[in-house]
């Protein structure tokens, strides 16, 4: 008798088991909480890149110049130039040569402090690529300053980071005697487009006479 009790205790809890893992195999999923819906449905935000936009053009006159190398022993560099809008337009990153034919790309992104950041990369010869980036403040169109680093690589010797302050601002209108994209430099004239071998619509430089938006 206490064999047939025990014969049937065992089958019942085996029963029970099996009840329990067949009812646990049809068990409706739980809904998942609100926390946990809410960590699932998260995602990383995507950051929000300005896009570039031009910066105001210079307004054609004489503007003077000057660039303050950090470090650098020797005094500023002071320029005067002629701009009118061609000059203006290849003019390079920092506003002293026809350099900006060469860059690759550039992005000019206003901030909220109303400056103007800057990134940009240009090739000056085989191989060698300067990269800049730094910030412009003032209304640029009759004056600004700059701050900017630069780092040249691909260049052996020329390879070197340098930090940069510009300060520019017009003057008044170019003289009689002055051609857009003139410069003076240490008491020295000579032509921006003349030395960077270019031409204004298949005439040099020096056969034009200034035209008038640059005089006052």
């Amino acid at each position: 008798m206490f064999q047939l009790d025990a014969y049937r205790t065992g089958r019942l809890v085996f029963m029970a088991g099996v009840t329990l893992a067949v009812a646990g195999c049809h068990k409706v999923p739980e809904k998942p909480s609100e926390q946990t819906a809410q960590a699932v449905s998260v995602v990383a935000p995507v950051p929000v890149v300005k896009p570039s936009l031009p910066l105001p053009a210079r307004t054609p006159g004489l503007w003077q110049t000057t660039v303050t190398e950090e470090g650098s022993a020797g005094p500023p560099q002071e320029v005067k130039i002629c701009i009118d809008a061609l000059t203006d337009k290849h003019l390079g990153i920092l506003g002293t040569d026809l350099s900006g034919d060469s860059c690759n790309t550039k992005t000019f992104s206003p901030q909220a402090d109303g400056s103007w950041g800057i990134l940009a990369e240009c090739t000056l010869a085989a191989g060698v690529v300067t990269e800049y980036s730094g910030a412009v403040k003032g209304s640029y169109r009759n004056s600004y300053e700059m701050t900017v680093r630069s780092q040249t690589t691909g260049g052996n010797q020329m390879n070197r980071v340098t930090n940069y302050v510009v300060t520019s601002k017009r003057l008044g209108g170019c003289t009689s005697g002055q051609k857009p994209g003139d410069v003076i430099n240490a008491g020295v004239k000579m032509n921006l487009f003349d030395m960077a071998g270019m031409s204004r619509g298949g005439k040099t430089e020096s056969s034009e006479a200034p035209p008038p938006d640059v005089v006052d």
